[in-house]
């Protein structure tokens, strides 16, 4: 009776349920990162994320036959492989490398072997759940300790020459006197970020009718509440294109199918002018905050970082979070006083590490996956499906974060681009376009994976 026991939850762990807990575990892990370094220290979470990496086999062991991974993302991965003959950091550039290929099999993983509406299910999951925690953290931290709270470990700050008893701390207890607060992950930025994406998420869901209301805006409320309370003058601006954006693809949805391109050109065009206007007048625009354009000494920051890419054009090596305690990313530390783990622009941390060809290859990327999935929005009709507005809208947003963050390079924002990629049309071509693909949001040839009942509901209602 205990072999029969031990077999059928053998049996439930490939089973759809099984692959559900195991992929929404996976973007737990990948977006809640950080809080859970704080937690548990690097070698706790190392052996956290391999038990997650070995739940993904186990859960999709019946698939893995079916995973493929784009050829222009091996390529970026490969890239950073080969930086391993020049870099300064040998050592981190080869683990970094790792964790970059095991982050780019197992976003490969749940979007080749899962319908392309249950990813977005998949990620919707992970990312109420880690808002959920940050914010029951903040709850735990204003209502029972009533007082700051430290890292419980050091992160990279027992690595640097900055003084850990200096950093910020964990939680400030802000949450009673209206925030600012930084949720589990520890920083308000990256949380904010978190409630915009699942925001997307839940709107796109709601529209497309897979998630009961009161689910969804239950979501919506939970996003706002997170925004309200963090403050992200960064999010802010991100929350406000991605808003309009999405009101001009929804007004191209309902336009006559003669006026559809015209409509669209002119969104890109306006996007692109707004693009540069805001990179031309950041320092108004963050007044209007009430935020500094320095944020956070960036503008040193992006100054060093581009300094060191033209002084090696093939790149200092691919190490994704910098090894502060070496150089030259030591220098940078010990000029701005606190521990700086990226270079705050994921296209610059990118030209510094992987050379021209990497900042190359990573525009490629985010332009493709935006475009592709642009061009479904853009063919769009009343009937037909929401699910590729919700990959150029969260393309836009994660782009738009990589011109003040570097995680686009590293774990959860190098995840969700290559999810992204793979979801959308793999072949970029101007004038062929698969119709079931703006209808569904997958092409006719894809195998019916099913829904699953744990996540959003068995049918549109």
């Amino acid at each position: 009776m205990r072999n029969g026991r031990v077999a059928r939850c053998w049996r439930w762990t490939a089973s759809r349920w099984g692959r559900a807990y195991a992929a929404v575990g996976a973007v737990v892990v990948l977006s809640s990162g950080q809080g859970f370094r704080y937690l548990l220290g690097i070698p706790l979470y190392l052996m956290m994320c391999a038990a997650t990496v070995a739940a993904i086999v186990v859960a999709f062991r019946h698939h893995l036959d079916r995973v493929r991974v784009p050829w222009l993302i091996v390529n970026f991965v490969a890239l950073a492989a080969i930086t391993l003959l020049w870099s300064e950091t040998r050592a981190v550039t080869a683990l970094a490398t790792v964790a970059l290929a095991v982050v780019t099999l197992v976003a490969a993983t749940i979007v080749s072997t899962t319908g392309r509406t249950q990813v977005m299910a998949y990620l919707y999951r992970g990312l109420q759940v880690s808002i959920g925690l940050g914010l029951l953290f903040e709850l735990y931290v204003a209502v029972v300790l009533r007082e700051p709270l430290e890292r419980r470990a050091g992160d990279l700050a027992r690595l640097s020459s900055v003084d850990p008893g200096a950093l910020p701390p964990w939680s400030e207890n802000l949450l009673l006197a209206g925030g600012p607060i930084q949720g589990f992950v520890g920083n308000r930025n990256v949380f904010d970020s978190l409630a915009l994406l699942a925001g997307i998420i839940a709107v796109v869901l709601l529209l497309e009718r897979r998630v009961r209301r009161l689910d969804g805006f239950l979501t919506l409320a939970a996003v706002a509440l997170v925004h309200l309370l963090t403050m992200s003058a960064t999010v802010s601006i991100a929350m406000l294109y991605v808003s309009v954006l999405a009101a001009a693809a929804l007004l191209i949805r309902r336009a006559p199918a003669r006026r559809k391109r015209v409509l669209s050109y002119l969104v890109l065009a306006c996007s692109a002018v707004v693009a540069v206007a805001t990179i031309k007048f950041r320092a108004e625009i963050f007044e209007m905050f009430d935020r500094s354009a320095d944020a956070t000494n960036r503008v040193f920051i992006w100054d060093e970082t581009m300094r060191l890419a033209m002084a090696r054009p093939e790149g200092w090596g691919y190490v994704g979070y910098w090894p502060i305690w070496h150089e030259p990313y030591r220098s940078v530390v010990d000029h701005v006083g606190v521990v700086v783990p990226h270079g705050h622009n994921a296209f610059l941390d990118a030209w510094m590490q992987m050379g021209l060809i990497g900042l190359a290859l990573l525009l490629v990327i985010v332009v493709l996956t935006f475009g592709s999935a642009w061009r479904l929005v853009e063919r769009a009709s009343a009937g037909d499906t929401y699910i590729p507005l919700g990959w150029a809208l969260l393309t836009a947003a994660i782009a738009l974060e990589a011109l003040a963050e570097s995680r686009m390079l590293v774990d959860w924002g190098w995840f969700l681009l290559v999810v992204l990629y793979c979801s959308g049309p793999q072949a970029f071509t101007l004038t062929v376009v698969d119709p079931e693909l703006v209808r569904t949001g997958a092409p006719a040839a894809e195998r019916d994976t099913g829904e699953d009942p744990v996540l959003v509901l068995s049918r549109r209602t």
